[in-house]
């Protein structure tokens, strides 16, 4: 069985809703980033970066990164076509964006939350809290013009990649903001949201 080591409203969404999505049985183990367990020796022997979420496979591979996550999920459950197989021809810009998605949005996120790590003038925590959000706002205007889907991301259908735009908009400070100037955003998120899986999946880390 799959074993994924997750903590409320973090990245650990994506394979969350995908599991559930592909009906695929895996066991949650949860970690308290606050209580430090995620630095604890227990937890760095399963995935030496202290990130959570990690994912560890059913032969016993550890990986982390929600989107290695989910390509390594898509390609070995691809009957629900969340993830283009090889040979498809959308997979190409499937990877473009799933990887803007993880490199841009994701770490710009961790700035909006976390000014002081990224600088030394604590003096300066606001300001870098200020540009990380009119970073994260432009990075979602990039995600909203490349929309080809109606309501999804990609016009072939549902995808790893609507799941991943609507965890990372539910992160946002003022989602009415951020959909009052993303129209295509805002209905790809609500048509997420209308779904079972994600419904069931954000209870659970709303409790």
């Amino acid at each position: 069985m799959y074993r994924l080591y997750w903590e409320a409203c973090s990245g650990a969404i994506l394979p969350q809703v995908m599991f559930e999505e592909m009906s695929v049985p895996y066991e949650r183990i949860p970690v308290d980033m606050a209580a430090g367990e995620h630095q604890t020796a227990e937890y760095l022997a399963v995935n030496p970066t202290g990130q959570v979420p990690a994912l560890e496979l059913p032969d016993g591979t550890v990986i982390g990164e929600s989107a290695a996550m989910a390509l390594v999920l898509g390609e070995r459950h691809p009957e629900p076509g969340l993830v283009p197989g090889m040979e498809d021809a959308a997979r190409p810009v499937f990877l473009r964006w799933l990887l803007f998605m993880a490199a841009s949005v994701y770490m710009t996120f961790v700035r909006v939350n976390h000014p002081e790590r990224f600088v030394t003038d604590h003096s300066c925590v606001e300001s870098a809290h200020q540009a990380a959000l009119d970073s994260i706002n432009k990075q979602f205007q990039v995600l909203d013009s490349a929309i080809s889907g109606d309501p999804w991301f990609m016009p072939a259908g549902y995808s790893a990649l609507d799941i991943y735009a609507t965890m990372l908009a539910d992160w946002h400070p003022d989602r009415g903001h951020l959909f009052a100037h993303n129209p295509s955003l805002a209905r790809l998120c609500l048509a997420v949201e209308g779904r079972p899986a994600y419904a069931e999946v954000i209870a659970q880390h709303r409790t």
